[in-house]
């Protein structure tokens, strides 16, 4: 794999246990809603030889990536570029009613990270964060032009940032003066505002905050949960990776409250240490499944 797009799966080998449990013989085709670089994928592909995968992705270069990454697998694997919350229209348009399987990793790639406008705030970058680049909504538009109510909002509901009342103020006080263009911009007035021991878990959470808000991602997911059980044929399995309180929440709720699934997971299975060690991103990672009844 091209190291521009390398992504170290989280949690991969228990993630296609529970996808491709042994007493499961008749997988038809699994859906990886969260395509990247493609690691997940590829291990399904190679564990179940006659299964296929619907793969999506916002990004098309995520799309490019692995069409030529798993050109070997082409006769098995339909990438999709579109957004993962309209499963039911992407499924039936390649020729499924339902499927064997349901997986998503909600964390950042590598890539977002390390190349990718606006996603981090360890490098100066034109502040951007759409995970599809067709779209108008920019974290630039909501620095700039959001109220200050409604980035409060935000900054509690996403970010769960304690002072997000007085962050949203300093943000319209400064843009006052100067709009924010890029990521620096950012970053040097909330080093204005917040002690050195604080800044770096506060600018996470601040960029988490918008990125969710650009994203639509809370509300995407939201959709797909309900979606995703409607999909799954009897028997078969959704999985999700979730990396921060807010969508492992979601997840948790969705699937204890629904009528037509089964929580494998009681507790959410995590990274083991050996993995952590390998992979410090892992660290935050929780996988939670459940089965259609």
């Amino acid at each position: 794999m091209n190291d521009e797009f390398y992504h170290e799966p989280v949690l991969v080998k228990e993630t296609i246990d529970f996808l491709l449990a042994k007493d499961r013989k008749d997988l038809n085709v699994i859906v990886d809603c969260t395509l990247g670089g493609g690691g997940y994928t590829k291990k399904i592909l190679e564990s179940s030889p006659g299964c296929k995968v619907i793969g999506i992705d916002r990004d098309v270069y995520a799309i490019r990536h692995c069409k030529k990454a798993m050109s070997e697998f082409s006769d098995r694997l339909i990438l999709v570029k579109d957004n993962f919350s309209n499963i039911k229209e992407i499924v039936r348009n390649s020729g499924f009613e339902q499927v064997s399987g349901i997986m998503m990793d909600l964390g950042l790639s590598t890539h977002q990270l390390n190349a990718e406008e606006g996603f981090s705030y360890q490098r100066d970058t034109p502040l951007d964060m759409r995970a599809d680049k067709e779209q108008r909504l920019t974290a630039k538009d909501v620095l700039n032009k959001f109220g200050e109510r409604e980035l409060t909002k935000i900054l509690y509901e996403y970010g769960e940032l304690k002072y997000g009342k007085q962050i949203a103020k300093n943000i319209v006080l400064s843009r006052k003066n100067k709009e924010f263009t890029t990521t620096f911009d950012i970053v040097n007035m909330m080093r204005e505002l917040v002690p050195p021991r604080y800044l770096n878990s506060d600018l996470s959470k601040l960029f988490q905050a918008i990125r969710i808000e650009v994203n639509a991602e809370l509300v995407n997911l939201i959709k797909i949960l309900e979606d995703s059980a409607d999909l799954l044929e009897s028997g078969a399995r959704v999985a999700v990776v979730s990396y921060h309180s807010l969508e492992d929440r979601i997840v948790k709720n969705a699937f204890r409250g629904s009528e037509k699934l089964k929580v494998l997971t009681k507790k959410p299975v995590e990274a083991s240490e050996e993995e952590i060690a390998v992979n410090t991103r892992s660290r935050s990672a929780k996988l939670r499944v459940a089965e259609k009844i």
